[in-house]
Parts: C-alpha cells; sequence; structure tokens
C-alpha cells in the first residue's frame, strides 16, 4: 500500500519534470520564432519616438518657459536685496584698494 503512494508520488513528480521540460522547449522555440517580431516593433518604436522627439521637446520648452520663467523671477526678487548687498560690498572694497594703491 505504502509503496503504491510512493510510486504514484514518483510517477507525479516525473510527469511534472516532463511536462515542465516540454513547457520550457516550446517557450523556447516561440522565442526563437517571435524574436524578429519583437525587435521590428522595437525599431517601430524608436523611429515613432525620433519622430516626435521634436514636439517633445517643444513641449518641454513651453513648460519649463511657462513654469519655470516666474519662478525664477519670483527668487531672483527674493534674492535681489541680498545680491545688491553683496554688489555694494564689493564695490566699495574695489573703491577702497585703488585708493590705496593711489
Amino acid at each position: 500500500m505504502i509503496t503504491l503512494g510512493v510510486l504514484g508520488a514518483v510517477g507525479v513528480l516525473a510527469g511534472l519534470v516532463i511536462l515542465s521540460a516540454l513547457a520550457g522547449l516550446v517557450s523556447l522555440v516561440f522565442w526563437v520564432v517571435l524574436l524578429p517580431f519583437k525587435l521590428l516593433g522595437l525599431v517601430f518604436r524608436g523611429f515613432a519616438f525620433l519622430l516626435l522627439l521634436p514636439f517633445v521637446l517643444l513641449l518641454g520648452g513651453g513648460i519649463v518657459f511657462l513654469v519655470g520663467l516666474p519662478i525664477l523671477l519670483a527668487l531672483l526678487a527674493i534674492a535681489a536685496p541680498a545680491v545688491l548687498l553683496a554688489l555694494g560690498i564689493v564695490w566699495l572694497a574695489k573703491k577702497g584698494v585703488h585708493r590705496a594703491a593711489a
């Protein structure tokens, strides 16, 4: 009775191994057969990307212009007092160096 159970389990495992090997073989054959079509699809997607690249760049530039420019101007307006103070210090330092050299 136990031998029949063991033989059944071994038979099931052997069947699984054989079916797995067959499934792997079928998968490999399909991969080899379908590979040229996958590569062709990749080439077509590359061509589509190259055709749409100028439009993507224009759209990205427009978004940067519409969103980035106001942010840049706001940051410059916030930083203006500090920049003017630094420029004034540099101007005074240069003015003092010229007097000492004269």
